[in-house]
């Protein structure tokens, strides 16, 4: 799971910054801050526990976090907006971590902000699938937000319906997109269509020619001389 998060990191503005961290940690963890053309100072650290229990998470929440926060921050490899700007994306296995873990992980208001993607192994392999099978390599906010809006949103209203057992490439990607504060949702633009043509072309001729003589005549329209001027127009072309 933390590979897919690092792809969209690494396809979205960020770059993963090298360094050495204790083996003390028991997890994979990878650094990234942002690219200087983006002129932000900003850093994400991704985080999937070696060992996928409550427990582990428990501990990452009351000691090896702020261990965690002390290593990098006295590496050498940031700068001083580390310790103000830095967002932990805890990668976990959704049935391994209980929901008042996540909450506490993610209410937590020391070293890191956190944000905990709970997982099913299932969403990994469908997206692993999905990217495969479309010969996609970078997961970019363009392509979350095509995935998202897919057959003009009938994704979505599906996975409205049955989020609770929807385990699919869908389901993660809506997931990443509400973990990630740097990706945008981008509503596709709807094709607006030209009313005046639709109604022309519904029309025969001869109605549209009764429409071309209602639309353009220059005599006033009021309550009192509509059915008139409709009786009318109607009859001269009789």
């Amino acid at each position: 799971m933390i590979s897919i998060i690092n792809n969209v990191l690494s396809n979205n503005g960020y770059e993963l910054v090298s360094i050495e961290l204790s083996e003390d940690i028991a997890a994979k963890v990878c650094l990234f801050s942002a690219s200087k053309p983006c002129n932000r100072e900003e850093y994400f650290v991704t985080l999937e526990l070696n060992d996928q229990s409550d427990e582990m998470a428990i501990i990452l929440l009351e000691k090896k976090a702020q261990e965690l926060f002390g290593e990098i921050s006295d590496s050498g490899v940031v700068d001083k907006t580390f310790e103000k700007n830095c967002t932990m994306i805890v990668c976990h296995e959704e049935a391994r971590i209980s929901l008042r873990t996540v909450l506490a992980l993610e209410e937590d208001q020391y070293n890191f902000k956190k944000n905990v993607i709970a997982y099913d192994p299932q969403e990994v392999h469908a997206i692993e699938e999905f990217l495969a099978k479309e010969s996609i390599e970078r997961i970019t906010n363009s392509l979350i937000n095509n995935i998202i809006t897919a057959e003009g949103g009938k994704n979505f209203l599906e996975f409205k319906k049955s989020h609770k057992s929807k385990k699919d490439h869908f389901s993660l990607i809506l997931k990443i997109a509400l973990k990630l504060p740097f990706i945008t949702y981008i509503p596709r633009e709807q094709e607006l269509i030209n009313l005046d043509q639709e109604v022309e072309s519904s029309l025969s001729e001869e109605q549209s020619l009764i429409y071309d003589q209602l639309v353009n005549s220059d005599k006033g329209w009021d309550e009192e001389n509509t059915e008139h001027q409709v009786v009318a127009i109607w009859g001269s072309l009789q």
